[in-house]
C-alpha cells in the first residue's frame, strides 16, 4: 500500500507544476516506452523513468499526487514552453528539464531540479523528496 503523502504546507491556491523532458504525443510516448527499455541509462527524462512504468504513470505516484492538496498541471517539454514564456516567467530562461516547480501567487519557484531528480531511484525517493521540497518552501 502506498504512503500517504505528507499533509501540506503550500496554500490552496498553489499549483504543483510537473515537466517532464518529453514530447508529447502517442508517438512520442511509444518511442519513450521503448527508449526506456532498451536504453534506460540514455534516457533523458529522468523523472518519466522513476514516474512512469512501460505506458503509465505508477500507481504510488498518482496516489500520492491524488492526495496532495495542490492543484496540479502536467506538462511536455513544448507545452511548458507555451504556457510559461520565458518573457512571463524568466526561471524557463535556466530551468533544465525534468523538473517540479509551484507556482504561488503567479510567480514559479522550482521544487526538484533536473540534477536532483536525476539522483533519485524509485518512487518512495521522489515522493520523499517532494515532501521536503513542500515543506521547506513554506517555512
Amino acid at each position: 500500500m502506498p504512503k500517504p503523502a505528507a499533509p501540506s504546507t503550500a496554500s490552496s491556491r498553489d499549483r504543483l507544476i510537473i515537466v517532464y523532458n518529453a514530447d508529447e504525443g502517442w508517438a512520442s510516448a511509444l518511442m519513450d516506452a521503448a527508449h526506456k527499455l532498451v536504453r534506460p541509462e540514455t534516457y533523458s527524462c529522468s523523472l518519466c523513468m522513476i514516474s512512469y512504468g512501460a505506458v503509465s504513470m505508477r500507481r504510488p505516484w498518482r496516489d500520492y499526487l491524488d492526495a496532495l492538496s495542490l492543484e496540479k498541471s502536467f506538462y511536455h517539454r513544448q507545452d511548458f514552453a507555451c504556457a510559461y514564456p520565458a518573457a512571463s516567467f524568466p526561471i524557463t530562461q535556466a530551468l533544465s528539464l525534468p523538473a517540479i516547480l509551484i507556482e504561488d501567487g503567479g510567480d514559479l519557484h522550482c521544487l526538484l531540479s533536473s540534477d536532483q531528480l536525476d539522483r533519485l531511484s524509485d518512487v518512495d525517493s521522489l515522493m520523499a523528496a517532494l515532501d521536503r521540497a513542500l515543506a521547506q518552501f513554506r517555512t
